[in-house]
């Protein structure tokens, strides 16, 4: 299991000396639940982040419509419903994008408290949005503590001085690029 990490709006190339996780993908960042730990907690050196609850994912109102059968209309809305799949019915699909709307509220909201992001954020794939602002929040404080993070942070964690360094300066740059192309989701 991971974090895939993908803007919004897909910058036009990636520089994988500048994003180092990015394998080169525009857009595109990858942690292993390892580094995205060691990342939270480089965000918690830098005061980026709080620990407020997340706010709920809805679970779906199914009203008599089977659970799976929910889903697959989801898929079919999203146009990758295999061929071979029934045609959803008028009261599937409004139920479907009714879910759709639900979880997209939730997992877009800004989650900014007294300059901080949510922690929750980074703690499951769940789709959410990091914000244009969010990420502005972070680039700045990952920047302003990218020192101190590298020389006691990183290397108590068993990372090199330096390799903590570019993995937070990459991140800030990630952060940055992302704040100008509509934010990015956590998957």
């Amino acid at each position: 299991m991971g974090f895939d990490l993908q803007m919004v709006r897909t910058p036009a190339a990636a520089d994988e000396a500048e994003l180092p996780n990015s394998s080169g993908i525009a857009g595109y960042y990858r942690f292993n639940v390892w580094g995205m730990n060691m990342t939270v907690g480089a965000l918690e050196w830098a005061d980026a982040i709080h620990y407020k609850s997340a706010p709920p994912i809805p679970e779906p109102e199914l009203n008599g419509i089977d659970e799976d059968r929910l889903f697959e209309t989801i898929e079919a809305l999203r146009g990758e419903a295999p061929e071979t799949a029934a045609p959803p019915t008028e009261a599937e699909v409004r139920a479907a994008r009714a879910y759709v709307q639900a979880h997209e509220d939730s997992v877009s909201a800004s989650s900014l408290v007294d300059g901080r992001v949510g922690a929750y954020k980074f703690q499951t794939n769940d789709g959410w949005l990091v914000t244009p602002e969010e990420c502005v929040v972070l680039a700045r404080k990952l920047r302003q503590h990218a020192e101190l993070i590298a020389r006691d942070y990183f290397p108590d964690a068993g990372v090199k001085q330096d390799d903590g360094r570019r993995w937070i300066l990459g991140f800030a740059r990630y952060n940055e690029i992302a704040a100008e192309h509509g934010g990015y989701r956590v998957r």
